[in-house]
């Protein structure tokens, strides 16, 4: 027995093959170590991505909820139609509704995501746009189009042109009231009203919490309110 111990030993001592030590394969913590440090970066590059492109798809749903709330504007018929004597149209509907967008859209600009919020925004005024040019009887697709093509061009200049008067002066905002809005001679009054009431909204905007202007939940107050 003790022979055959001292055998053992001599042949473990000079046998590099039986001097091995075994590899140790990575024990379960250490696997779940590194499959979590892997499992958190990987969800750091998905929210990367989803923060950059959620806004975008974010954009029709906020543009919408917005949107309803500037199409729900007081004084339509009091103010615009009786007061100013415009005349009871599409046009002047359109007229109208873009300077409430325009002040959603002044506000909307704070975001860093304005782009897509105020996109979205348009989208929506354009579709209702589309579905009372053909509620009202008109057919052609060719007459559609060309229509909204003239509308688009009419908000565009309505938008840079009160942006300026908004920067500039109550005087040129005045301005672009009137030649946008409220054409018609004598109308000094209701324009400088207007003024007024631009400025008394924009300011309450401001004021109210950005959450519920993107969730829609805000309200334009009557024009003869505003001192």
């Amino acid at each position: 027995m003790n022979r055959l111990y001292r055998a053992t030993n001599r042949l473990i001592r000079y046998s590099p093959v039986l001097q091995l030590k075994p590899r140790l394969l990575p024990s379960r913590a250490l696997y779940s170590t590194a499959h979590t440090r892997l499992s958190d970066k990987n969800a750091s590059v998905l929210r990367k991505i989803f923060a950059r492109f959620l806004p975008r798809y974010q954009g029709p749903a906020i543009g919408k909820a917005v949107y309803s709330a500037c199409s729900s504007y007081p004084d339509f018929d009091s103010f615009w139609i009786k007061e100013c004597q415009l005349p009871e149209t599409f046009q002047t509907w359109f007229s109208t509704t873009t300077l409430y967008v325009w002040m959603a859209m002044v506000r909307i600009r704070a975001n860093p995501h304005a782009k897509h919020y105020n996109q979205g925004l348009v989208d929506s005024f354009f579709r209702d746009a589309e579905a009372k040019i053909r509620k009202s009887g008109i057919k052609s697709g060719r007459i559609v189009n060309d229509t909204l093509k003239d509308l688009v061009s009419s908000f565009k200049g309505t938008v840079m042109s009160l942006d300026e008067g908004l920067a500039v002066s109550d005087a040129a905002l005045a301005a672009a009231v009137w030649r946008n809005l409220v054409p018609i001679d004598g109308a000094v009054l209701e324009v400088d009203g207007i003024v007024r009431y631009i400025r008394a909204q924009l300011k309450q905007l401001d004021t109210c919490d950005e959450s519920r202007i993107l969730a829609g939940q805000f309200t334009f107050d009557p024009i003869q309110k505003c001192p």
